[in-house]
C-alpha cells in the first residue's frame, strides 16, 4: 500500500476523484433538471462524476501495471510561482481592472522559471493582455473592466 501512495499516476486518479466529489457533492443543493432542460446543479455533478471516473480509471490502471512511477521530488519554486500568479490575478482583476491583472499574472509566473528572460516575459504580458482585452471584451463582449488606473 505504502508503495502505491508514492506512484504518479496513483496520486493523480486520487486528486481528481477528490475533485470531482468536492464539485459533486457541492451541488447536491441545486436542481438537477433533465437532459433537455438542464438544472443549475446538472453541470457540476455531471462534469464532477466524469473527473471521479477518469480519477478511479487512472489509478486502477495504475495498480494493475505494478510497475509504479514514483513521484519526483516536490519543485517549491515553479509550484509557488504560479500559485502566485493565480492569486494575484483573481486579486486584480476586480480592483484594476483585466489588462493590469493580465500583465501582472504573466510577471508573477516567470518567476516559476530560472530561466525566464523578463524582456520576453514583459512583451508575453503585453500579448497576452491585448489578446485578453480583445476576446473577453470586443468579439465575446463581456462585463470585464479593462483600466482602473
Amino acid at each position: 500500500m505504502r508503495g502505491m501512495l508514492n506512484d504518479k499516476d496513483v496520486l493523480t486518479g486520487l486528486l481528481f476523484m477528490a475533485i470531482g466529489a468536492f464539485f459533486a457533492i457541492g451541488a447536491q443543493d441545486y436542481a438537477m433538471g433533465t437532459m433537455r432542460r438542464m438544472g443549475p446543479g446538472y453541470f457540476p455533478v455531471v462534469l464532477g462524476s466524469l473527473l471521479m471516473s477518469i480519477g478511479a480509471a487512472l489509478a486502477i490502471k495504475s495498480v494493475l501495471r505494478r510497475r509504479p512511477d514514483r513521484v519526483e521530488r516536490l519543485h517549491l519554486r515553479p509550484a509557488l510561482g504560479l500559485t502566485a500568479a493565480i492569486l494575484v490575478f483573481a486579486a486584480l482583476v476586480e480592483r484594476a481592472g483585466l489588462i493590469a491583472a493580465c500583465i501582472a499574472c504573466v510577471l508573477v509566473a516567470g518567476i516559476a522559471s530560472s530561466e525566464t528572460r523578463w524582456r520576453e516575459a514583459v512583451l508575453i504580458a503585453i500579448g497576452m493582455a491585448a489578446f485578453s482585452a480583445v476576446v473577453f471584451q470586443v468579439l465575446l463582449g463581456l462585463p470585464f473592466r479593462l483600466w482602473v488606473f
